[in-house]
């Protein structure tokens, strides 16, 4: 899995993808010794490592906003511990876009899983058949 970034080089891309001929010796070499920036005839240019970095750091921002609205439609979607629920059904409730979000939202679902409040369950050997189910520690 990639490292990821502190604020300080988040803030460097940042500044480099404004103007990359205003960086500052600082930022330059924090890019540099992470290998986000290299050296070219006619200056520096920001790798393509830098590039999916910028990426995942937005992907991940998106993912952290999305995640009231699919705790509120979990919420809705299920009262008790017992009820099983499918990503689709939480799709459905929080009226985002599949097309856009089923990624984000199944992210999330994780995020709550790790965090105590949610348990998958497997109803069978394939990856079609999977519910989820809110703890009874979610519910107080």
């Amino acid at each position: 899995m990639a490292k990821s970034l502190t604020p300080d080089t988040l803030s460097a891309i940042n500044s480099a993808t404004k103007n990359i001929d205003r960086l500052t010796k600082r930022e330059v070499f924090i890019l540099g010794t992470q290998g986000l920036l290299n050296m070219t005839d006619t200056g520096f240019e920001l790798t393509s490592k830098a590039t999916r970095a910028v990426k995942r750091a937005q992907k991940a921002g998106v993912a952290e906003e999305i995640r009231p609205q699919v705790w509120e439609a979990v919420n809705a979607v299920s009262q008790d511990s017992d009820k099983l629920f499918r990503l689709d059904d939480v799709l459905k409730v929080s009226g985002l876009a599949k097309a856009d979000h089923r990624q984000n939202i199944l992210e999330a679902l994780r995020h709550f899983r790790d965090g105590g409040m949610l348990e998958s369950v497997k109803l069978s050997d394939n990856n079609f058949q999977i519910f989820w189910k809110r703890t009874p520690e979610s519910l107080t």
